[in-house]
This record gives C-alpha cells, sequence and structure tokens, in this order.
C-alpha cells in the first residue's frame, strides 16, 4: 500500500511538472527561439505559442511588430531606391560628408568624376579626394555661416562646389553636402563672347579710325586738290564697302545662330544649282588668272535645302579659295554622293593653312593670318563660321584638309532629299 502510495505521489509530481513545463517554460523556449530569430533578421516560421495565455498574446505582439517592421523596411528601400535613381539622374556630383569628413553619400556622378567606383560609408574624404580647395570648402561650410563656392580646376575641366552645412534637430552641425557643377562650357562660351566682342571691336575700329581721320583731314583742308580728294574718298569707299560687309556677315551669322532661321527648304538639283554659283564669280576668277574644274557625278541626286542659304555657303568657300590662290592656280569644285549624303568640296592649290590653325578656321573671326595672308588678305573672319552654321542647319556638317603651301580643301556634307 505504501509502494502504491508512493508511485501516486511521483506520478503526480510528474504530470505538474509536464504542466508547468509545457504552460510556462517551453513557451518561453520557444519565445526565445523567436526573437533569436528576429535579431538575425529572419522571420520565423510561426508566431503561434503553445502553453498559457500570456506567451500566446506575446506571440501574437511579436507577430504584429514584425509585420510592422517589415512593412517600414519596404518603405525605406521604397523611398532609398527613388532617392539613388535621383542621385543617378543628376548631372551635377553630389557629396555628403560628416563632420569628421567621413563620407556619408554619394552619387554615380561624383564616383566617375573622381575615378572612384566603390566608395563605403564612413571613408575618411581625403582618400578619395586629395585638394586643398575641397578640405578649405567644408572647413567654410563647417563655421555655418551659409552656403559657400569656390571653383576646382581638374583634369582639364572647370568645376564650380557649393556646399551647405547640414544640422541635426538640435541645430548642431553634422556635416555638409557638396554639389560640383561642371562650368567647363560656360566658361567657353564666355571665352568666346568675349572674344566676340573684342573682335567685333577690333574689326571696327580700323576702318571707322581711316574714315574718322580722312574726314577731319577734309575739314581742315578744305582746299585739298583734286588729285588728293579722289584719292581720299577712294580710300573711304573702300573701307565703308569692309564695314557694310561686316554688318551684313554679322547680322547673317545673327539669324542662323536665332531659334528661327527662316529657312525655305525644296529639292535642289545641283548642277544646275552649281552653275549659277560659278556665273557669279567669272571676273573674280579672271582677274587672278584662275582655272576652275567642275565635277559633278551624273546621276546625283538632289539636295533638300534652302537654296539661298546653300548659295551663300558655297560663294563663302569658292570665294576664300580665290583669295588664297596663286595667280595662274586650279580650283576644284565637286559633287559627289557618300551613303546618304552629298559631299561638296571646294579645293585649292593655295597657301594653305597650318596644323595648328587647321582646327580653327570655322571659329568666328579667326583667321590665320601669318599662314595664310602674306599679301595681307582682308575679309570679315565670319565667313568659314557662316558655312559651318549653314551646313548644320541643313543637318549636315564640315570637314576641312589643309597643308601648308599646297593648298586646302573644305567639304559640305549634306544629307540627300528624302
Amino acid at each position: 500500500m505504501t509502494w502504491f502510495v508512493i508511485v501516486l505521489i511521483y506520478v503526480a509530481f510528474g504530470c505538474i511538472a509536464f504542466v508547468v513545463w509545457r504552460k510556462w517554460i517551453a513557451p518561453w523556449q520557444q519565445l526565445e527561439q523567436v526573437i533569436t530569430q528576429i535579431g538575425r533578421g529572419e522571420r520565423p516560421r510561426t508566431f503561434l505559442m503553445e502553453g498559457s495565455v500570456p506567451a500566446q498574446r506575446i506571440g501574437f505582439q511579436l507577430e504584429k511588430i514584425v509585420n510592422e517592421l517589415e512593412q517600414l523596411q519596404k518603405q525605406i528601400a521604397k523611398r532609398e531606391s527613388g532617392m539613388q535613381t535621383i542621385f543617378s539622374a543628376m548631372h551635377d556630383a553630389l557629396l555628403v560628408v560628416d563632420s569628421n569628413r567621413q563620407v556619408i553619400l554619394t552619387n554615380q556622378t561624383f564616383r566617375k568624376l573622381f575615378d572612384a567606383p566603390e566608395i563605403s560609408v564612413a571613408t575618411p574624404l581625403l582618400e578619395i579626394v586629395r585638394d586643398p580647395t575641397l578640405d578649405q570648402l567644408l572647413t567654410d561650410a563647417f563655421r555655418g555661416d551659409g552656403p559657400v563656392r569656390c571653383e576646382l580646376a581638374l583634369d582639364g575641366s572647370q568645376i564650380e562646389l557649393h556646399a551647405v552645412a547640414t544640422r541635426n534637430e538640435s541645430g548642431e552641425i553634422t556635416g555638409a553636402l557638396v554639389l560640383f557643377h561642371d562650368i567647363t562650357e560656360l566658361k567657353k562660351m564666355d571665352q568666346v563672347r568675349r572674344d566676340f566682342v573684342a573682335n567685333v571691336s577690333h574689326e571696327l575700329r580700323t576702318p571707322l579710325s581711316i574714315l574718322r581721320g580722312y574726314i577731319e583731314t577734309l575739314l581742315d583742308s578744305p582746299e585739298t586738290s583734286h588729285e588728293e580728294l579722289s584719292r581720299i574718298l577712294r580710300v573711304m569707299e573702300r573701307h565703308s564697302k569692309r564695314l557694310d560687309l561686316l554688318a551684313e556677315d554679322l547680322l547673317t551669322l545673327a539669324q542662323l545662330e536665332s531659334a528661327n532661321p527662316h529657312l525655305r527648304l525644296a529639292d535642289i538639283d545641283l548642277s544646275t544649282f552649281l552653275r549659277d554659283v560659278i556665273r557669279d564669280l567669272e571676273k573674280k576668277l579672271a582677274n587672278k588668272k584662275l582655272h576652275l574644274l567642275v565635277d559633278v557625278s551624273p546621276d546625283l541626286p538632289p539636295v533638300h535645302a534652302d537654296r539661298p542659304r546653300l548659295q551663300e555657303a558655297l560663294y563663302n568657300l569658292l570665294d576664300n579659295a580665290v583669295k588664297y590662290s596663286r595667280e595662274h592656280g586650279e580650283i576644284r569644285l565637286s559633287a559627289r554622293q557618300r551613303d546618304s549624303e552629298i559631299e561638296l568640296t571646294v579645293s585649292d592649290d593655295g597657301i594653305g593653312i597650318t596644323k595648328e590653325d587647321l582646327p580653327r578656321i570655322f571659329e568666328r573671326f579667326y583667321r590665320a593670318d601669318k599662314a595664310r595672308s602674306p599679301d595681307k588678305i582682308r575679309g570679315t573672319g565670319l565667313g568659314l563660321a557662316i558655312v559651318k552654321h549653314i551646313a548644320q542647319l541643313h543637318g549636315g556638317r564640315v570637314e576641312a584638309e589643309s597643308e601648308l603651301d599646297k593648298g586646302t580643301t573644305i567639304r559640305m556634307v549634306l544629307p540627300t532629299a528624302m
């Protein structure tokens, strides 16, 4: 009987222990495993806790928290993806650093600009960019007085830097944001503008000075002889014509560069067209005893162009060839098809252009005087710039080849009529 009671007591304690383990101990072990999985960034297979109601409630709350965290992570990932898309589309390089000059954020443009494909967060900026200009810019930005700017020369490019301090909610400076804007083309355009103004002023000054001088001479010397008066008037006429030509070329160039150049496009038969252009130059060719060879392919398709503009471009090319050819020289005018393009080529065997000057001959007012004008041949310096703009307006381009003392070849390449 005693042994029976002892067995019953042992079994009772075992049952109680099992119930306690199952309701109170096992759920907490399961909860510990679930929490460990969540800490590793894994989603538990189940949040259903066996055992006591408190454990089940904790499991339910954990599932709710995990679901909210997953939604929050999706929102963060979506925003980060959107920000990265915006940063990648930016033409300007972007850099964000903390107050210790460690990198927080860069975009692809910045990494490309400084040839750093991979930049880890917290990388010291000094390991990427070693430039005192940027370092000083950050120092100025950290003072917190407002946005600061400077310019940085980098591999032949001119970069404008804008920096502003970043702050936390308490207003304390936590770092700086820097934008790198490439202003190389703007600098070039500004230089072109200044050169243009200077060149126009120079081109106007000479004839105006001569005209003013002769006018003062006539006013001061009313008894000037007939012969001297005739000479003065001829000089004044020549320079007034030069001023008129310059004004006309400037107006033409301005119209070609405007938003609406007023092109009247039509299909042009080049054989007839070139004959008309040559007819206008017969006198100039005869004056220098020049021989003109014309080579036009018989089956040449028409070009779709503005006839007066195309005529102006070819006249400029042929006029240059006449100017810079020696007496008894030869000028060649040809028109050929190359794939879906038409090549209009003007060649001469004149004084030629140096290799140094050749890339710049289509710039406004650029003249290779030393190489091409030993006899002080003068023009407005705008003819080839006009040719280039006319070709570009028709969807074409210009090309040039030359060798000093052997001649020059200039091609205007235009698309054929559709």
